[in-house]
């Protein structure tokens, strides 16, 4: 069968682009990438197939925050202290105090230095009232310099092969790839309390819900031979149901619990294509259920957060997440995704500016993920 990469026919889906590009920088360092960029020739002469949908827009299944990433890759925070509440959970923008920027970088695969790809963030995030936020945000990944290589004839003898790809008979340049997403999100805390009638009970409750508007556009450019664009518009929506239970029970011996839930890609996001066949991809719709409960340890001036979360997408994803945090200021994490360990810290400065690291191992080279975070109203 012959295999040839040609965006024009096919939609390719970019989870296994990354996979692919990685193994491209990883085989150019060992020397060996010439075999892999014969490997890329190969031509699918198929149209698009409903199966990969699953991996459209897949750089937004990247974990975004340093805290989310440290917390096993996947988090409901019960507060917005990051900014990236929008991301998880919509309802938790309902949360921000203040006027808070965010932002964050991370190299996806490769090293800090040498990265495979570049993951970046930067938000805004807007208490409007008490119990009422919006945030306003742009995540972009981006992949420079990949090997463009024309058709291979598979008839050939591989030794044959070999020695025409290190000519360089088969070089057509390097194209670039860049996804961007734009979230405008909003937040709105229905509920502070449940009055079940009784004369001196009142249930401490808060039931936040939350929308999020996406716009998200990827690109395949920077070479005469590739000029393929991609754009949607999706829509996410979350709520929380938040309860102090120390005021519940009367006892600062437990403290708060939250369930989270949220609906991803609500009408199943349409990505379209500016392909000669007008590829159209489709991202579908998924859930993230969370529990995290909150426990103050005042006897030690801490508080201990743990938090499980259930992923529904690519059959389901698991991940456990702890974190230990000293006084507001000092801040350890760590987490487990399906069987894979994840670490971070942060610490604060003057209770406005917060300064997170996290770390996942990865045979291709783990992302160091550094974020910061500015809260005006603490700084002015």
């Amino acid at each position: 069968m012959k295999i040839v990469l040609n965006f024009s026919k096919c939609f390719v889906p970019e989870r296994m682009i990354y996979f692919m590009l990685s193994k491209v920088f990883v085989f150019r360092k060992s020397g060996l990438f010439l075999l892999f960029l014969a490997a890329l020739s190969i031509e699918i002469e198929a149209q698009t197939v409903r199966d990969d949908y699953q991996y459209t827009a897949a750089f937004l299944d990247i974990p975004l925050g340093a805290r989310a990433l440290a917390l096993g890759g996947q988090f409901t925070p019960i507060d917005n202290i990051d900014g990236t509440a929008f991301f998880w959970n919509p309802a938790a923008v309902s949360a921000t105090k203040g006027n808070v920027i965010s932002t964050m970088y991370s190299n996806q695969f490769g090293t800090i230095g040498s990265p495979l790809s570049n993951y970046f963030h930067i938000g805004y995030s807007h208490e409007l009232s008490s119990g009422f936020g919006f945030s306003v945000n742009w995540i972009r990944n981006s992949v420079s310099n990949i090997p463009l290589t024309g058709a291979i004839d598979p008839t050939q003898g591989f030794d044959q092969i070999i020695q025409r790809v290190k000519n360089g008979e088969f070089n057509l340049g390097e194209f670039n790839n860049a996804d961007d997403a734009l979230f405008l999100t909003f937040g709105k805390n229905l509920l502070s309390q449940v009055d079940f009638g009784w004369q001196y009970f009142k249930v401490p409750i808060e039931i936040p819900i939350g929308l999020t508007i996406k716009y998200i556009n990827q690109s395949f450019g920077g070479n005469p031979n590739v000029d393929y664009r991609g754009s949607g518009i999706g829509v996410d929506l979350g709520t929380l149901f938040k309860m102090n239970l120390g005021q519940l029970f009367k006892t600062q011996a437990v403290g708060d619990f939250a369930l989270g839930f949220t609906i991803r890609d609500l009408f199943n996001t349409p990505v379209s294509w500016n392909t000669f066949l007008g590829t159209r991809s489709t991202i579908q719709r998924s859930f993230l259920v969370n529990l995290s409960y909150k426990q103050q340890l005042n006897f030690i001036s801490s508080s201990l957060l743990v938090s499980y979360t259930f992923n529904s997408k690519y059959q389901g994803e698991n991940s456990i997440g702890v974190e230990y945090k000293f006084q507001d200021i000092v801040t350890l994490r760590a987490g487990t995704l399906e069987g894979n360990f994840t670490i971070g810290a942060g610490i604060a400065i003057i209770q406005a500016v917060y300064i997170d690291y996290a770390y996942q191992a990865n045979d291709l080279g783990g992302p160091h993920r550094v974020g910061l975070t500015m809260n005006l109203a603490k700084l002015f």
